[in-house]
């Protein structure tokens, strides 16, 4: 449920100079100490400004590595580099397991985060029993998901209808292979998001053959999905899921297909999550807008 002490030391130590860093690029907090354990005590303000800072600059990150100020070992400035993939946001921290806490999105489709403590486990982290709202950044780190030591939660407390969504939220994430322990190219890399785009696309071919298709033509919307998960998604850094694909991607792929893109695979697909509920009405509705 939380980092080895070892693991939170290492965390700490590379954590403490990038914050020193942006102090010194940004001039937001003149004295933040460069090392960890420098001083018993760092003022919560002074640390969330500078995270806002770095979080809100990727050129910032980018140079602590080049420069690496701080002589920090070629497997620590891979940590650093990994954390193009952090997950910033709202979360419901639903429950606290044996092995982690879940954290679920306050928006988006169903998805959630198995997420360790760093000192102590999430639970006893936080100031009000569980579910708990709060913001913060989620990180990859040694091939778990921690958060960068940041929690802001909110005096919120939620009645039945809340919790039973949040717990379907939850089981809708584990049916379709969305419960996540690593933000690394996402939950076993490239071969992992093929793996669950397949049982999407079988869910998917289930859906729409339920009238009269000819089995050409499911063949045909099928083929026409996965090429745009293979040539679009997949090629993004970090790899995506169609899952998680959108109107932008939507209109990137079809400005670069022209009119070779079947229109009619597309519409059905993206009904198919509006209708199974596997992406937000919404997002749906951006995405069929893209294709009219």
């Amino acid at each position: 449920m939380m980092l080895t002490s070892r693991g939170t030391q290492r965390f700490y130590t590379i954590w403490f100079p990038l914050l020193h860093f942006v102090s010194q690029h940004t001039g937001l907090v003149p004295h933040f100490p460069p090392r960890y354990g420098m001083v018993d005590r760092v003022a919560p303000d002074d640390a969330i400004a500078l995270r806002h800072a770095l979080w809100a600059d990727d050129a910032l990150r980018e140079a602590f590595i080049a420069q690496n100020p701080a002589g920090l070992s070629a497997d620590d400035l891979f940590q650093v580099k990994n954390w193009g993939a952090r997950v910033s946001g709202t979360f419901y921290v639903l429950r606290q397991l044996k092995k982690h806490a879940i954290f679920v999105p306050d928006r988006g489709e169903p998805r959630a985060y198995g997420v360790l403590g760093l000192s102590s486990s999430i639970e006893e982290t936080l100031p009000l029993p569980l579910p708990c709202m709060v913001t913060t950044t989620l990180l990859p780190f040694e091939g778990k998901i921690i958060y960068d030591s940041l929690l802001h939660s909110y005096s919120l407390s939620f009645g039945a209808g809340i919790r039973s969504s949040l717990n379907e939220t939850y089981k809708a994430a584990q049916e379709r292979g969305m419960l996540l322990t690593s933000l690394n190219s996402s939950e076993g890399g490239v071969e992992g998001i093929r793996a669950r785009n397949a049982k999407l696309l079988a869910g998917f071919i289930q859906h729409i053959s339920r009238g009269s298709v000819s089995q050409k033509t499911l063949r045909t919307h099928r083929e026409a999905i996965e090429r745009f998960a293979e040539d679009e998604l997949l090629q993004r850094d970090p790899p995506r899921g169609l899952i998680e694909a959108n109107a932008e991607d939507l209109a990137t792929y079809l400005g670069g297909r022209g009119d070779t893109v079947n229109l009619t695979s597309f519409k059905h697909f993206v009904r198919f999550l509006r209708d199974t509920r596997q992406a937000s009405w919404q997002d749906t509705e951006a995405m069929l807008k893209e294709l009219r």
